[in-house]
């Protein structure tokens, strides 16, 4: 025949041992989410305030007790602090808390601990536990002190917060997330439903009721994490998904006014603010843009927008921000109630001037050199075709003059590679200035230049010529030794074709001319260097 705390007992051991195979169940699951880990803790804390509460009531001295109330309080002071930061987890409000913050809640109950296991020394935190006289098992009575009210402050404060922070979020909180809810919630409001009944002395015997009350919610939790998967999916706020978006959310009304927008956005459009709300943005918009307000574009496009899309618009435009450039790609997209109506619109920014500049860059890499930054060699055969085409149709002449420094090799021989490097610049800067804008002028490889001359004939090429070897040996580099004389040597060829009738006969006069160029560049070189000659057979007027 069991005592008449036996049914009390079995509830409180059921509770302890449910919190036992959630904790383990929690860890061996491996989840990643902090709020799993955090669950994990909780349970086993748990677990030890209820296996305290078993003992204690099973205990067969005053010595026994007050052993198994210290056994009790390594787990209980901690369980409503952790209850909390389980509520905020939920929420996805715990980014709002600091580090710091979530640690200060636990110095409290830090404080208690060692109150409670020192207090036959200083009687803080109870003044006197003695044994209850005319009840049937051994039950003590609490005489609580200075500390114990403090302590009993501080739990009341975290449950009754984490219940009003819990109600607060009902109405916004989606529907797959109202059972973990309701389940956090009825772990919170029992235990503050005992703890009053308690307190006011209305529980049977003066028994503290929340070891048995948890019995209910261990098993609440057991469900929600077996059945449910209480952790497969952390619910997360909408206002931490939003605010901490990394792209740009503008949300607009029916009417394409501003509603809301997260700090993201506000970077990019650094005039948002309160006062902007209900007003609409293409005023602010054409201050960063020429582009037009994604907004409008829609409008003017409204028929033709396909009711079965929610996408109306994406682009990618050039953004201003304090002067500096970006480039953003905008979608735009239809937000739409449960019933289908359209109830606004949702603008997201997404920064991609990583990804354009580094286009930009390959397509400059595509058509320029990469030291000098004039057109390489592809890209200048691929505009000379079109030039030479154009030119021979239109009955003009079209000249190519081939040139290269001179003693190249000794330059690089004697002063090294960056040397070098710096001559070719210095050259490509003196022909830039005497080149023409419509001269295509292009770096042929290693130290030779080719320049694509349209409109001018053999006589005019060759004087064009004879000025950009002047103008580069009037003009020495600097040096940290000593100026550094130049000089090139060129070839000039004059196309006197008839205009081609294919792209193979466009290419093939165009590979006769430079071959032409670079004979006469060749025969310069064995003349002397420093000198400009034209293609055999050909002589200026």
């Amino acid at each position: 025949m069991g005592t008449p705390y036996s049914a009390i007992l079995t509830l409180i051991v059921t509770a302890g041992v449910i919190n036992v195979i959630m904790g383990i169940y929690t860890i061996t699951a491996r989840s990643k989410q902090p709020m799993a880990k955090l669950f994990a803790v909780f349970c086993l804390l748990a677990s030890v305030y209820t296996f305290g509460s078993a003992l204690e009531l099973s205990s067969g001295s005053l010595a026994e007790i007050k052993l198994w109330i210290k056994v009790q309080y390594l787990g209980m002071p901690f369980l409503p602090p952790l209850n909390l930061l389980l509520i905020l987890y939920f929420l996805g409000m715990a980014p709002y808390v600091k580090r710091y913050l979530r640690w200060i809640l636990f110095i409290m109950p830090t404080i208690t601990v060692a109150l409670v296991m020192t207090n036959d020394l200083h009687h803080f935190y109870y003044r006197a536990i003695e044994l209850r006289p005319g009840i049937d098992m051994l039950k003590v009575d609490l005489n609580v002190g200075p500390w114990y009210i403090i302590q009993g402050a501080f739990t009341f404060g975290c449950m009754v917060g984490g219940a009003f922070l819990l109600l607060l979020r009902w109405n916004s909180m989606k529907s797959s997330y109202r059972l973990p809810f309701f389940t956090m919630l009825t772990g919170l409001l029992l235990p503050i439903a005992g703890d009053f009944a308690y307190l006011s002395n209305k529980t049977p015997d003066g028994m503290d009721p929340i070891p048995v009350l948890m019995a209910v919610t261990s098993g609440l939790y057991m469900w929600a994490l077996g059945s449910k998967g209480l952790f497969n999916v952390a619910p997360i706020a909408r206002e931490i998904l939003f605010e901490s978006m990394g792209d740009g959310v503008i949300v607009l009304d029916v009417e394409d006014r501003l509603v809301d927008y997260n700090p993201a956005a506000a970077a990019v459009l650094p005039e948002l603010s309160s006062a902007v709300i209900g007003r609409r943005l293409e005023r602010l918009w054409s201050l960063h843009t020429d582009e037009p307000f994604i907004g409008a574009e829609e409008k003017r496009s409204e028929h033709g927008t396909s009711e079965t899309s929610d996408l109306v618009g994406s682009q990618e435009l050039l953004w201003r921000v304090r002067g500096q450039a970006y480039y953003y790609h905008i979608r735009s997209s239809i937000v739409r109630k449960k019933n289908g109506q359209r109830s606004g619109k949702l603008i997201v920014m997404i920064d991609v001037t990583q990804r354009v500049r580094l286009q930009q860059q390959l397509k400059e890499l595509a058509y320029h050199d990469g030291l000098t930054g004039i057109y390489n060699r592809v890209h200048f055969l691929h505009l000379s075709e079109a030039l030479l085409v154009d030119s021979l149709t239109e009955g003009k002449p079209i000249s190519f003059v081939l040139f290269d420094i001179d003693h190249f090799k000794r330059v690089n021989d004697s002063f090294g590679h960056d040397v070098g490097d710096q001559a070719l610049l210095h050259v490509v800067e003196i022909c830039r200035e005497e080149l023409r804008s419509e001269d295509v002028f292009a770096r042929y490889g290693g130290e030779e230049f080719v320049v694509a001359m349209p409109g001018l004939d053999l006589a005019e090429a060759t004087a064009a010529a004879h000025r950009l070897r002047s103008a580069i040996a009037a003009n020495p580099m600097s040096s940290p030794q000593q100026p550094l004389a130049i000089t090139a040597s060129f070839g000039v060829a004059v196309s006197g074709a008839k205009p081609p009738g294919s792209t193979e006969a466009a290419t093939g006069e165009l590979q006769r001319l430079l071959k032409a160029a670079d004979g006469a560049l060749y025969a310069a070189k064995h003349e002397g260097r420093d000198a400009v000659r034209v293609a055999e057979g050909e002589e200026p007027a």
